[in-house]
């Protein structure tokens, strides 16, 4: 297994660059590349579960993770939030699953948030129809339809759902589009495996809620590095194992007022870290290494997230409803402060290893 890296240059929000060099002294291009295939290799180690891991104390080598981090933060105050959720004692939570309804919101032209405040579903408007990213959790099918409707969305005009990854409060809608609009769904394979599994030690399908009639019927495979074509619009789902075997990030363009740019959204972020084995953790540090590489070549610059408790969301769609035809979309962060805001979700998850290896 591969050790922990990452070489992932940045420009932060005062305006100089920087290159940050973790567990190699240099990384071939080839490197990446070898990671994806360890990865797509090792999903018997991310399925391991232990019970609930106990706190440790910090120690050297944590700290100087947490310092790391707190220096890639420094005085942004959007990077300031995943920073204190991740890195902060106490802080992490995971999502709660009874959380109020999601007001429709359109976020840029071709994208709205619908869903769970959160647990978010995105729907992506082509010019052969509309693709969800994600469809919610089962009991809340027929709201995240109204919601389309109330955004002057066609439900029926839903052709995909891509799933992030195959945890019930993510695929739990999807059958309600397949049974009545004949939506297609697709998954990565391993977490079509897991979407058909018996639920077990929190690892299957029905973590989040949901029924086994609820399981979508598998219609699509998606492959990390593939682009998924929908008329105009192409997303490439890059593979980050870790939080599910088949975890998926989508990388997709958006246009905002009219100019193109590069949203990514990590649709398998761990929240806690407490079931997590240590090897699994391992295993995710690593996926989001992978996805940093993809991230900086792609120039991702708008940053979306499907569990939107840690980034602020919920401030910047509520901005929205009072911009300005000239202001900035707030989701609009810049490649820099995108790659550095996943940096710290690594040290912060590498703070977590340094204890547990102490």
């Amino acid at each position: 297994m591969l050790k922990s890296f990452q070489c992932i240059p940045f420009r932060s929000s005062r305006g100089s660059s920087r290159t940050w060099w973790r567990g190699v002294r240099a990384r071939p291009p080839a490197l990446c590349l070898t990671a994806v295939l360890v990865l797509s290799a090792s999903w018997a180690v991310l399925a391991q579960r232990g019970g609930v891991q106990p706190a440790r104390p910090d120690n050297p080598k944590s700290l100087a993770r947490i310092s790391a981090a707190r220096e890639l933060a420094g005085d942004d105050a959007f990077l300031a939030k995943p920073y204190s959720f991740f890195c902060g004692a106490g802080n992490a939570r995971a999502q709660n699953n009874n959380a109020p309804d999601l007001e429709p919101t359109k976020v840029f032209d071709n994208v709205y948030a619908v869903g769970n405040s959160e647990t978010t579903v995105y729907a992506l408007t082509s010019s052969e129809g509309i693709l969800l990213l994600d469809a919610g959790f089962e009991n809340k099918a027929e709201v995240l339809a109204a919601q389309l409707r109330a955004l002057k969305l066609d439900p029926a005009r839903v052709k995909y759902i891509l799933l992030g990854h195959g945890h019930a409060d993510h695929f739990g809608g999807a059958r309600f589009f397949q049974d009545n609009h004949g939506t297609k769904v697709a998954a990565a394979a391993a977490d079509w495996d897991l979407i058909n599994a018996p639920a077990a030690g929190g690892q299957g399908p029905n973590r989040g809620g949901g029924s086994a009639s609820a399981r979508p019927a598998k219609d699509v495979t998606l492959v990390g590095g593939q682009p998924f074509q929908f008329g105009d619009l192409t997303i490439t789902p890059v593979a980050v194992p870790g939080h599910t075997p088949g975890s998926l990030a989508f990388i997709f363009p958006v246009k905002d007022k009219g100019t193109t740019r590069m949203a990514g959204l990590f649709g398998g972020t761990v929240l806690t870290t407490g079931i997590l084995t240590t090897d699994a953790l391992k295993q995710y540090t690593q996926s989001i290494a992978v996805y940093l590489e993809s991230a900086r070549k792609m120039n991702v610059e708008v940053e979306m997230q499907n569990h939107p408790i840690f980034d602020g969301t919920p401030e910047r769609l509520a901005s929205l409803k009072t911009a300005r035809p000239g202001d900035p979309n707030p989701f609009v962060i810049g490649n820099g402060r995108y790659l550095a805001m996943w940096n710290i979700v690594s040290e912060c998850m590498q703070a977590e290893i340094a204890r547990r290896d102490a």
